[in-house]
């Protein structure tokens, strides 16, 4: 029977043997000396899944006692009783072990969101990696994504919300929750099934964060004739800037169309504006471009564009002139004219709801304007049968606009 002296007192050899514990109450237990002198205690058995004669070890000696080696070994005896095979499962868990190292960090699962923004021609690809680097912790980015909890989420969002800014907080919840969403189903998507890291998650843990903001308000601010005549002449923008809210006005485009519009876009003789199918922010449901028709007024308005930003390729290029302006940059010229002036409250979207609502004081249909800014039109009709391109019927009504739009500004000739 084996005691404690007896394995202290044990001697290495050339090679390793073992000391048998003469213990029936636990068969197959014993303990081995190498040649290094280390004490291990082990425990051999009848495998009972392959029939195999095993041994497991049990823990070095004297770290572990014998007392306590004999009850472990007390344990993995009754697994084999039970039909377990106690070296296959440890074997198992240290493959568990290395898979768990090797699984992708939060920062691998952005990385993969943004990807499958970028393959999809999301726009909000740039803003997803931009709140990478900035809003959330490094320490977090390095963590594996199957272990960020609930309180990590939180630890993300607080800061933001807290510093003012709760409807970007909102925003970087629903990217996180998109993330995760994306790392859960990914392996069972064709385009990511056997490219994408591995991430070994089994819930959402942005599901259960509430929003900061419980309802996001809708936007319902249109500028009067009176504040439409106030921008367009004003003093305080730079005339990049000025002429980016005029053209905005004038066309009724989104602000990233006219933003980022080139002049290959414009036909001046044929009078339209081609915004190419990929610029437009129903580029995922169709490809075709949306015909913008242009009046005199527009072509005056775009020959004073051309001579102030005197670009080759951009309508309104960012500094250095490698790409266009940014939607921000436009955000900060409103925001110091509205402080300038004493204006409600407006944003460069509030620009395309005035169009809308001027217009639509003009007698010009829902229908006809809705097509004159792009919107998507989703009946059954629409999308399979009608492919007339009411070019005409746009071209009246902005012809009816411009008019009316000169009037209010005082551009009349």
């Amino acid at each position: 029977m084996l005691t404690d002296r007896t394995i202290r007192d044990a001697k290495p050899k050339a090679t390793v043997y073992r000391l048998r514990d003469t213990n029936v109450v636990c068969r197959g237990f014993g303990a081995t000396i190498a040649p290094s002198g280390a004490k291990t205690f082990f425990l051999s058995y009848t495998s009972p899944e392959d029939g195999k004669r095993k041994q497991v070890a049990i823990g070095r000696f004297p770290a572990m006692s014998l007392r306590e080696a004999r009850l472990k070994a007390g344990e993995l005896r009754g697994s084999v009783d039970d039909g377990k095979d106690p070296a296959a499962e440890k074997q198992h868990a240290i493959a568990q072990r290395i898979d768990q190292r090797s699984l992708g960090t939060l920062g691998d699962l952005l990385d993969l969101y943004v990807a499958d923004l970028e393959t999809d021609g999301k726009r909000t690809a740039a803003e997803v990696k931009r709140i990478s680097g900035k809003d959330i912790p490094p320490a977090l980015l390095a963590r594996p994504a199957h272990l960020i909890t609930k309180d990590d989420i939180l630890d993300i969002l607080t800061p933001i919300a807290q510093r003012g800014a709760p409807v970007h907080s909102d925003n970087v919840r629903a990217y996180l929750r998109a993330a995760f969403e994306l790392g859960l189903n990914a392996g069972s998507m064709t385009r990511w099934r056997g490219r994408s890291v591995k991430f070994s998650l089994q819930h959402n843990p942005v599901l259960t964060v509430k929003k900061t903001v419980s309802r996001k308000s809708r936007g319902q601010r249109a500028l009067s004739r009176d504040e439409v005549q106030q921008l367009w002449n004003t003093q305080i923008l730079t005339a990049p800037m000025l002429l980016a809210l005029k053209l905005l006005l004038a066309t009724g485009q989104r602000v990233e169309e006219v933003l980022h519009a080139t002049w290959a876009e414009f036909d001046n003789n044929q009078m339209v504006w081609v915004i190419p199918g990929e610029r437009r922010k129903t580029r995922g449901k169709t490809s075709e471009p949306h015909i913008v028709p242009l009046t005199d007024f527009h072509l005056k308005l775009l020959e004073e564009i051309k001579r102030e930003t005197a670009h080759s390729v951009y309508l309104f290029p960012a500094t250095g002139g490698e790409t266009p302006r940014r939607y921000d940059v436009l955000t900060g010229a409103v925001r110091k004219l509205v402080a300038a002036i004493g204006l409600v409250s407006f944003s460069p979207r509030d620009i395309r709801r005035t169009f809308k609502t001027i217009t639509g004081s003009m007698g010009i249909s829902l229908d006809v304007r809705n097509r004159l800014q792009g919107h998507a039109m989703t009946d059954v009709g629409s999308v399979h049968y009608d492919r007339y391109d009411y070019l005409t019927e746009k071209r009246a009504a902005m012809q009816v606009w411009t008019d009316g739009l000169a009037g209010v500004v005082g551009d009349k000739e």
